[in-house]
């Protein structure tokens, strides 16, 4: 119980907090799957896909859900009574004002959990209480997603247009003088101008399109032959990691392997993550771009490995939140190239984390459904 509140201690962001702590209380119970969730917060899922929030107040108000945990605190459940494989537990999580959500907990392969098991998680359930009520007033006095305030995706808008403009003035400047008696320091001044310039209007169109993802976007489903999505990538990147002085390797996929989604938000997801790698991965380093059949039925999975430093464990979570950023000298960036991904990924119904690579580095993996 005491490492179970070292472990929730630190948590503060309403996502980080709702993932921690149902990752918390896996480990505490000897679960392999289970959903976290709590009125007002992000749902938490591991070992399947997390639920949009219509589908978490559904699952919540689940008559075999609400009576296992109003009226007899920690109990199992029957099959079916909640998207999870095998023997499943569900407990209450108080609250200031009483009853604010549930933990769902599973193991797959009729693995039963034991009275004392069920005990001490509800002995646990006060301190996962306590780390979501400081999630959500941390939220109310911080704003824990800046993104979401409309205002925000307002002001992207009105500073995009004239860094547009001034984007766009520069290149007439460069023409301009190209061929002209003009000492070299002015070009590079020039064309520092135009990297600056174009490295905030990507900030923009990234605060616009996560803004618009969390405030409901809908994702119109299509076939994306997973093959053309890496090999359109590849070419487009490929140059960026030469100069660099850095490898890009993307094997093809299956030919038959589709993705079920939106291409373009897909394309910005995969151009996004392997941007995050080309950044992080040191001199004459490379990364690595596959697509494969997914772990779970009727899913496939994109990787995004590099030879980097690496995402230490506690942080693995933390860079997916907006303004985000990694420790030491891999803290470049905006810090909402990884917060894009994981909305485009959450809108196609699937799953983004971070692990390490074999031998060092990162690996961002990606579940998505098939198409």
């Amino acid at each position: 119980m005491f490492r179970l509140a070292l472990q929730l201690g630190s948590l503060l962001e309403p996502s980080e907090s709702t993932r921690g702590a149902l990752l918390a209380c896996a480990a505490f119970a000897g679960a392999q799957a289970g959903l976290l969730l709590a009125e007002g917060l992000p749902p938490a899922a591991l070992g399947v896909s997390a639920p949009s929030p219509e589908a978490a107040r559904a699952i919540a108000a689940a008559p075999a859900v609400r009576a296992a945990t109003e009226l007899l605190g920690v109990s199992a459940l029957p099959p079916g009574a909640a998207p999870l494989p095998g023997a499943l537990v569900a407990t209450a999580i108080p609250g200031a004002g009483g009853t604010q959500g549930v933990l769902l907990l599973a193991r797959p392969g009729g693995q039963t959990f034991q009275r004392e098991v069920r005990a001490a998680l509800s002995m646990a359930m006060p301190l996962v209480g306590q780390t979501l009520d400081r999630a959500r007033r941390h939220a109310e006095l911080h704003g824990a997603s800046l993104t979401r305030d409309g205002a925000v995706s307002r002001l992207a808008h009105d500073i995009r247009s004239p860094l547009v403009s001034t984007h766009a003035s520069i290149e007439v400047v460069q023409r301009l003088l190209k061929g002209q008696p003009v000492p070299p320091t002015v070009f590079d001044a020039l064309r520092t101008g135009l990297r600056s310039v174009q490295a905030a209007v990507e900030l923009c169109n990234d605060l616009l399109e996560v803004s618009r993802l969390q405030h409901g976007f809908v994702i119109v489903p299509r076939p994306v032959p997973l093959e053309r999505l890496i090999g359109d990538i590849y070419l487009l990147l490929r140059p960026v990691a030469e100069q660099r002085g850095l490898r890009l390797d993307a094997p093809p996929p299956d030919p038959a392997l589709r993705i079920s989604g939106d291409e373009r938000l897909l394309r910005r997801m995969l151009t996004n993550l392997v941007a995050n790698g080309l950044r992080f991965a040191p001199p004459e380093g490379f990364v690595r771009v596959e697509g494969l059949p997914g772990d779970e039925p009727g899913t496939l999975l994109l990787r995004v490995s590099d030879n980097g430093p690496g995402i230490a464990p506690e942080e693995r979570e933390r860079v997916f939140l907006p303004f985000a950023q990694g420790q030491g000298e891999a803290a470049r960036g905006s810090g909402l190239g990884l917060t894009l991904c994981r909305e485009v990924a959450q809108a196609h119904g699937g799953q983004i984390w971070a692990e390490e690579r074999p031998g060092g580095g990162t690996m961002l993996v990606v579940r998505l459904p098939v198409g």
